[in-house]
């Protein structure tokens, strides 16, 4: 149920949330939890992810039943307690805190030439005209909108608190701009800040479930702009995309292991800690 429907955006419009007497949402979020009672909670958090998680065991446990259902849970809380981290355990672990900013990829396959030996060992029709090919194989975003999506959920956060300190009460009522913002920074944040406990060798790939957010803030920013009448931020959405697009085609051989010159591989390794 909204009031005031003329729109969110446009000329003018605010970007969390729109100007406050536009699109306002009847209840609060207050409101609305004050409304769950004690069933919801344990239906939808407790009852229900454990019957799924347990049911999808039921394969596993056909073809392999011993060692039994709590059994194999207390064996995997135990590895993954006792694995450790760093280095020494794996070279390619990461920190939580440096996947926003891809600080650290994974090799998953390298071959570089022998210079003692014939070039290009693994042959391949599209080696055709390189001397020295190198074959990658990188578990690794595309790095512009890895970044750019992580500006965008960093920008909606910003927003949001600065739009929720001056409402001066977290009871106001707030858009339906607002909650879409408030469900990506907070699914985001929570995807990626339970990782900080863990005290295991973490790679980039737990980062999976909070890019996803990440990505729709970066989506909903673009689509923001591209909807707005200024001309100037149109352009600026339009640029983005392109240059998406741009950094996809230039990495792809890394995603796929297409073979690529010495210079090129360089090229496309812009940070030490990505090797």
């Amino acid at each position: 149920e909204e009031r005031g429907g003329e729109g969110e955006r446009g000329r003018g419009g605010d970007f969390v949330g729109v100007k406050p007497s536009q699109a306002v949402i009847s209840q609060t979020p207050l409101q609305k939890f004050r409304e769950l009672n004690v069933f919801h909670i344990l239906g939808n958090f407790a009852i229900i992810p454990i019957l799924t998680y347990s049911l999808l065991w039921i394969p596993h446990l056909q073809m392999n039943p011993t060692p039994g259902f709590w059994q194999m849970q207390k064996e995997i809380f135990n590895y993954h307690q006792n694995i450790g981290s760093g280095s020494e355990v794996h070279p390619y672990c990461s920190r939580w805190y440096s996947w926003p900013l891809m600080l650290r990829t994974i090799a998953y396959f390298h071959h570089a030439p022998n210079h003692n030996s014939e070039a290009n060992s693994l042959e391949s029709p599209v080696t055709d005209g390189v001397a020295e090919a190198i074959y990658d194989v990188h578990a690794m975003g595309n790095p512009v909108l890895w970044w750019l999506s992580t500006a965008a959920i960093l920008l909606l956060l910003v927003v949001l608190v600065l739009r929720f300190k001056s409402s001066r009460s977290w009871k106001l009522a707030p858009t339906r701009s607002t909650l879409v913002g408030l469900y990506l920074v907070l699914n985001w944040l929570g995807n990626l800040l339970p990782w900080s406990q863990v005290s295991r060798c973490l790679f980039l790939y737990h980062y999976m479930c909070a890019s996803v957010f990440a990505s729709l803030g970066l989506a909903w920013v673009l689509d923001w702009l591209i909807q707005n009448n200024y001309k100037e931020h149109q352009g600026v959405a339009v640029s983005l995309i392109l240059l998406i697009l741009i950094a996809f085609c230039f990495w792809m051989p890394i995603y796929l292991g297409l073979p690529l010159s010495v210079e090129g591989y360089q090229w496309r390794m812009w940070l030490p800690s990505w090797i």
